[in-house]
């Protein structure tokens, strides 16, 4: 047994090898220590080889001369089966010359079957290489197939060079103006794995390579082969979760009284402030000035390079905006805000985030499916009033000061809401209601088009209705398809997450309110650079930055 004893030869010298021998530990057998040294037909002193043994040192111990008449073959093999070693020993007085066939035999005997290099194995008794194991067989280890990556071509060579090879989509410049019949990406598929074997015959598997979901969305498609999106219309690239569209673009100078409630299809870009009272729709909606008490909606993402106030803002995608203060938002994806956020209510579908070191969030709730990472919640107390010398008697009694108004509280969620998972199963049911009506449209279609065996014969009236209703239905299972996969991914990274993650950065004030997997959690005391996560006792409180280390790569890193 290899493991529990060691003998070699060295130089004409048979050393032994005992490890120490650990209490409760399997301990080297003293007879197949004998039986393999009279194998060797080794000449040694019984007294010798029971002291090695005793002693038990880990360390090779001289125990006695070999005098040899038969080469003597030492086979090793690697612990992944990967190569096998040769040492050859040779007799002192040699009867029998040594052939290829008996040092194959020596490795068959250990299982070696696959890989031996017999060329090298003549090469040792040719050139007489003895005391040096080397290197006759050797296993073919598998070959890992290649991730599936993509490139986009309508990005400058710059910017392609600063992505990683298989970005987020969220993470790519988008707005770039592109013409029709443009290739936009190339797509590189994933290439299976080839399976290696070991040297004894065993099969190692290899893996193929991961996919990387991108699709083509509107306005684009897939050239012949699949391995371009090519644009179909003239416009800029807009990102909507794992797809790839084209938007016609519209810029105004501002939203007021005398633009009136805008819709359009497509990226509408405001130069200036959108005014109260009115409303936006668009595929992506970008504004440069002030938001005041309007709704914006959008499909895709929501850009404000101000502050919202009052604002009602909806949007498929995420959310950036500088500052928000008394403002309903809703996103499918993320929020990002870089200055402060003020008694706002809040739902971020997989993560909400403030960027500056020094903004705060003061009162209002906040929710995301997954991440949330803040720096301070909650307004510090003022420092105690100065303690002032007692009145003289006589004099009249100071007022005494009021408090103020209560300080609001924040009220903080992560997690999949109860209203988000009755969302996801509206949805399934949404998707199998279109499915039967896109069936029942098209099997309308088509019996009205068996009517005509000419090809070239005109379609009947009602024909067109019906051609439009299942591009409709077609349209709706496309997009409940889309929605649901994105639920879906929320709901794998919740659940490695177990239940979602809170960071606050710097300082947490009390009276904030951290609800985690329906657990509720009251801030006591202020406290500094945490993490609060759901354990299986409740919600637990730790110091933040390591955790935020481990889990910096899930939080998106939107560009401007």
């Amino acid at each position: 047994m290899a493991e529990l004893y060691k003998i070699s030869l060295v130089e004409g010298k048979i050393m032994l090898r005992v490890p120490p021998q650990l209490v409760g530990a399997q301990t080297a057998d003293m007879d197949e220590i004998q039986a393999e040294l009279h194998l060797m037909d080794a000449d040694y002193l019984p007294e010798k080889l029971l002291e090695i043994y005793q002693r038990s040192s880990g360390a090779f111990e001289f125990l006695c001369e070999q005098v040899t008449r038969d080469f003597i073959i030492q086979v090793d093999m690697t612990n992944d089966e990967q190569e096998a070693y040769v040492n050859i020993i040779p007799p002192q007085s040699p009867q029998e010359p040594l052939t290829v066939d008996r040092i194959l035999a020596a490795l068959k005997e250990k299982g070696i079957v696959q890989g031996v290099d017999k060329e090298r194995v003549q090469q040792m008794i040719d050139n007489e290489i003895y005391y040096d194991p080397t290197k006759v067989a050797h296993g073919t280890p598998p070959v890992n197939g290649d991730d599936a990556r993509a490139e986009f071509l309508f990005l400058s060579e710059e910017n392609q060079a600063k992505l990683s090879p298989r970005p987020d989509l969220r993470e790519i410049p988008m707005l770039q103006e592109v013409t029709a019949g443009q290739t936009l990406v190339r797509l590189h598929p994933p290439t299976e794995g080839k399976d290696g074997y070991t040297i004894t015959g065993r099969l190692t598997a290899a893996s193929s390579g991961n996919a990387y979901h991108i699709r083509p969305g509107r306005n684009t498609s897939y050239d012949a082969e699949r391995e371009h999106i090519i644009a179909i219309k003239d416009g800029v690239v807009c990102q909507s979760g794992n797809s790839i569209s084209v938007e016609a673009v519209q810029v105004v100078d501002k939203v007021d009284a005398k633009s009136g409630h805008i819709r359009f299809d497509g990226v509408l870009k405001v130069r200036g402030n959108v005014a109260d009272r009115y409303s936006v729709e668009a595929v992506r909606i970008d504004v440069g000035g002030m938001v005041g008490k309007a709704k914006l909606r959008a499909a895709g993402d929501i850009r404000l390079a101000q502050t919202a106030t009052g604002s009602i803002i909806q949007a498929g995608g995420s959310v950036i905006a500088d500052s928000l203060e008394e403002c309903q938002i809703s996103a499918g994806e993320h929020v990002l805000v870089r200055s402060h956020i003020t008694s706002c209510k809040i739902l971020a579908g997989i993560s909400l985030q403030v960027r500056d070191k020094e903004a705060m969030v003061i009162g209002g709730a906040l929710q995301a499916g997954n991440l949330m990472r803040l720096n301070h919640i909650g307004e510090e107390p003022p420092p105690p009033p100065e303690e002032e010398a007692e009145p003289a008697e006589g004099a009249p009694a100071l007022a005494v000061p009021d408090d103020g108004p209560e300080k609001p509280k924040t009220v903080i969620e992560v997690g999949i809401s109860i209203n988000s998972r009755k969302a996801y199963k509206a949805l399934g049911e949404s998707l199998k209601n279109n499915f039967y009506d896109f069936q029942d449209k098209l099997k309308a279609l088509e019996e009205k088009l068996d009517g005509f065996p000419d090809r070239f014969e005109t379609p009947a009236e009602g024909s067109d209705e019906l051609v439009a209703a299942s591009r409709k239905a077609c349209r709706l299972i496309f997009n409940d398809m889309r929605k649901i996969s994105a639920q879906e991914e929320i709901n794998q990274h919740n659940d490695e997450l177990s239940g979602g993650i809170l960071f606050v950065t710097g300082r947490v004030e009390p009276g904030t309110i951290i609800n985690i997997r329906r657990m509720r959690f009251n801030v006591m005391s202020p406290a500094q650079n945490m993490c609060y996560q759901f354990v299986q006792t409740g919600i637990q409180a730790n110091p933040g930055k390591d955790h935020l280390l481990k889990h910096r790569h899930r939080f998106v890193n939107l560009p401007a």
